[in-house]
């Protein structure tokens, strides 16, 4: 999808009278800085009509109170450093009070710098950064900040839930790793190394590289030659994007014969660049919070069944829900868009997720707790996958659910706070 036709899909929220807040009297605006253009257009797109598609169904689920709405502004960082901190002072400049992000750590990290700083400076106009999927984990860890909130699990505890799955299945003896080279690839790699030695002992990491990130390695082949040499039957990586989409293609082509766990294997746009048929062929496994083939709230499959109707793609990021309906949570008990007031709100909020079980933001590092699955694809999936109106013949099937007792980990947190 280009980004002119998604911006354009987009607008057709409004045809969706369901899901349309009633008309309010003032708007709370979420400046959204993602990739809308370059490489990674698609998943920076994607996340933008998920947002757009959320804020529009605020009113659906109780609601603001006086009538306010919530507005996504989009504010487009081309994948690009500089144009990260150049669209975060446009959203300050427009007096918007809340940005969020998630595509890319390496541009988590520059906000919460420039936030810490810009927000010392000017107490009178503090700015809040829900982060909803750049997972990092020091970000709520040596890093942590007042001023940011993570929506999503973090590396530390989506690998211990992929290590959970790993040592419940009894195909997984040699491992190989293979990561991107930047803060986030470190991270799980570190992870991995730290976390199969304390908890599956009888695997063996058997390779363990780091390739330069966001499509430039064109050639997985040299990769794939030493995965056969090694003897491995599991690869184990974080990598997202084009990098995961040529690797799982690459692995399929060549018959290797592995197993793929992931942290991103099911992101939609991936799943529609490396085909049903690789990701089949690699056995391929993710890490998620929800999946259509489990048991899920009834809010949850009329807000799936929604957006299926709408933009003919099945629901994968259902965090982003999460990310709504806390903040509404806490705006509503705070009384106010007032940053600082929602931040304080936004510690120890909940949402019950049904058979899922509790979603919580815990107040010490702002980081947040669920239940996790590890899921494989497979072509007996009851819910299909359907991208673009394309219905790709497969799903998810849940191999391991990973209680949120596994992936409760504890942090070197030391938050400074503001006064209320």
């Amino acid at each position: 999808m280009t980004l002119k036709h998604s911006l354009y899909a987009v607008t057709a929220l409004s045809t969706l009278m369901a899901f349309q807040p009633a008309i309010a009297s003032d708007t709370i605006k979420i400046g959204l800085i993602e990739p809308f253009s370059g490489r990674v257009a698609a998943i920076g797109t994607d996340v933008l009509r998920q947002w757009k598609f959320l804020a529009a169904n605020v009113a659906n689920n109780g609601g603001l109170k006086d009538g306010h709405k919530i507005e996504v502004v989009a504010l487009d960082n081309a994948m690009i450093a500089e144009r990260t901190i150049q669209q975060l002072k446009s959203a300050i400049d427009q007096n918007i009070r809340i940005v969020a992000q998630g595509v890319g750590s390496n541009h988590a990290i520059n906000i919460i710098k420039f936030l810490n700083k810009h927000n010392q400076r000017n107490p009178d106009k503090p700015v809040l950064y829900l982060n909803h999927s750049a997972v990092t984990t020091a970000f709520t860890g040596k890093l942590c900040s007042f001023w940011h909130f993570r929506f999503d699990a973090n590396v530390d505890m989506k690998v211990a839930g992929l290590v959970t799955g790993m040592k419940a299945d009894r195909g997984v003896k040699k491992v190989y790793m293979i990561n991107q080279n930047y803060a986030y690839g470190k991270s799980v790699r570190a992870a991995a190394v730290r976390l199969i030695k304390e908890r599956a002992k009888k695997i063996t990491i058997v390779g363990n590289e780091l390739i330069v990130p966001f499509g430039k390695v064109q050639d997985f082949t040299p990769y794939i030659a030493k995965i056969k040499n090694s003897g491995a039957d599991t690869v184990l990586t974080g990598n997202w994007g084009p990098d995961l989409v040529r690797f799982v293609k690459a692995a399929a082509a060549s018959g290797l014969k592995v197993q793929f766990y992931t942290i991103y294997g099911g992101i939609t746009s991936s799943i529609a660049g490396y085909g049903p048929k690789a990701g089949l062929s690699v056995r391929i496994k993710q890490i998620t919070e929800h999946h259509e083939n489990t048991a899920l709230p009834a809010r949850v499959k009329r807000l799936s069944a929604a957006y299926l109707k709408l933009y003919g793609s099945s629901w994968y990021s259902d965090r982003y829900r999460v990310v709504f309906e806390m903040l509404v949570k806490a705006i509503n008990k705070a009384g106010s868009g007032d940053p600082i007031k929602v931040a304080y709100a936004l510690e120890g909020v909940s949402v019950n997720n049904g058979p899922l079980g509790m979603a919580v933001m815990r107040a010490k590092d702002h980081q947040i707790h669920f239940p996790l699955l590890v899921s494989q694809m497979t072509t007996k999936a009851k819910v299909p996958f359907i991208y673009n109106n394309k219905n790709f013949g497969i799903g998810w099937r849940t191999t391991t659910r990973v209680p949120v007792s596994d992936v409760t980990l504890p942090t070197p947190c030391k938050m400074k706070r503001p006064k209320a």
